[in-house]
């Protein structure tokens, strides 16, 4: 018996698309593979972190499971102690390496998608702050947020909710360092496989050498980034005249309502006025314009559309309205104007924030982030298992699960498809997961199991 039942799905997922002959071909560790090889060691990492694992201590739960090991074919697994030398064993050249073995199976799995979801791509790129609590561990430095940490980089595909590149770095490196590489190797990827690539990022990824990347003619990448609001475009943005600015609706139309229903009450605002009611500062958009100016960089040959967003502020001490002021937001981009508004442009460049919430479940849901061992190198190598992880939860949302899966949280995920109540037997010399159909995602799990069964080897 196992309340793992649902690993059953990803290790044949796994088995489909030759993910474990990928890392063994390319992925030279080991002088001997006795009794493991490299893909026994990364796979123990994914295979406890896809079902919930939080640390490499958690190993156990599946090394002790005979249930276990008998889904994932293997006679025995490394132990915790053993898994964390193993991702020690990793340099600079064999993080590379595994990576292109990912990316080498996620390619094969992008050609399985339907024709329409091939039509685009949309790149997002974002760093995070990873506070840790060890003095000793290498790479560890204070961020610009004065924390001791380190400071990895995401690379992630809006489309698929996969992750494309997840780079540890040290904790007092520039958020835009390694950037340039980094999306090179996604645009890599990406463009052979779709037919229009976008890229988006904060004010941090504006530079010029990410635009000439982008404007590259093997590329021809779309983006649209946030720009810093410096003197010199503030000064742009205030002598424009007043017939420049447009109207600008910061969340469109909302869709019709089926007839006969009823429209919702309104709830007041309670935090508003609270605030008044004590005194406290509050700020207020009362409204939002746009205008859109051709812009060029110092450091990049060509002209962007350069769109400002201009907002105006009221500032309120309780219930005294203090005084009115505009604020400025600007936003790079090439994208062409028969393609998009700048209104488009705004919503479609303020979309990356939806990778705010990929990010949190990558920390807090996966437990990807959690950096238990002392070095960078090997902490590098966990974040390569934390994405395959991630990346096998979405190619089963994109091969045989229903398509809402993918924006699921972790959590929900694992208790829909994963944590199941079965048990595992040989019949006819092969190994059977009778699932309790008890559970409300039983079918489900089973109809997607049918479709991996049917599914080529890649």
């Amino acid at each position: 018996m196992t309340p793992y039942a649902g690993l059953a799905a990803a290790a044949l997922l796994v088995k489909k698309i030759g993910l474990d002959r990928a890392i063994d071909e390319r992925v030279r560790l080991l002088n001997f593979r006795l009794p493991y090889a490299e893909s026994d060691h990364v796979l123990t990492h994914v295979y406890n972190l896809f079902v919930g694992g939080s640390c490499i201590q958690d190993i156990e739960a599946l090394q002790h499971s005979e249930a276990a090991k008998t889904i994932l074919g293997a006679e025995r697994i490394p132990d915790p102690t053993t898994a964390g030398d193993f991702l020690r064993r990793f340099a600079r050249r064999d993080l590379a390496s595994g990576q292109a073995a990912v990316d080498d199976r996620r390619v094969k799995v992008w050609k399985k998608m339907p024709s329409e979801m091939r039509r685009r791509a949309t790149v997002d790129i974002d760093s995070l702050i990873k506070e840790v609590y060890g003095a000793c561990k290498e790479g560890a430095d204070f961020s610009y947020t004065k924390k001791w940490s380190y400071h990895p980089m995401a690379i992630t595909l809006a489309e698929t909710g996969e992750c494309l590149r997840l780079i540890n770095r040290p904790g007092n490196s520039p958020s835009e360092a390694g950037a340039v590489e980094a999306l090179r190797e996604a645009f890599d990827l990406t463009c052979g496989a779709f037919k229009r690539v976008y890229m988006r990022g904060d004010s941090k990824f504006c530079r010029g050498e990410i635009v000439a990347l982008c404007e590259a003619p093997q590329y021809s990448v779309r983006f649209a980034v946030v720009k810093e609001g410096s003197p010199k475009v503030r000064k742009l943005a205030e002598e424009l005249p007043e017939t420049a600015w447009k109207p600008y609706v910061a969340r469109p139309e909302k869709r019709e309502r089926p007839p006969g229903t009823k429209r919702r009450k309104k709830r007041p605002r309670r935090r508003r006025r609270i605030a008044a009611r004590r005194g406290y500062r509050n700020l207020a958009t009362i409204r939002e314009w746009l205008a859109e100016v051709p812009y060029s960089l110092t450091t990049c040959a060509g002209t962007f559309r350069l769109v400002i967003r201009r907002q105006l502020i009221e500032e309120r001490n309780g219930q005294q309205a203090l005084f009115l002021r505009y604020e400025y937001r600007f936003i790079l981009s090439n994208i062409p104007q028969r393609e998009m508004t700048p209104a488009e442009v705004v919503r479609f460049a303020y979309g990356r924030c939806d990778q705010e919430n990929a990010l949190e479940q990558a920390k807090n849901g996966l437990n990807g982030f959690r950096m238990p061992t002392g070095t960078l190198m090997a902490n590098g190598a966990f974040l390569l298992c934390a994405q395959i992880a991630w990346c096998l939860r979405a190619w089963m949302s994109l091969i045989a699960l229903p398509k809402e899966t993918s924006r699921w949280e972790w959590k929900r995920f694992r208790h829909a498809f994963v944590y199941i109540a079965g048990k595992v037997v040989r019949a006819a010399g092969e190994v059977v997961v009778r699932i309790s159909a008890a559970h409300r995602w039983a079918e489900g799990l089973i109809r997607a199991t049918e479709k991996l069964r049917r599914m080529p080897f890649l």
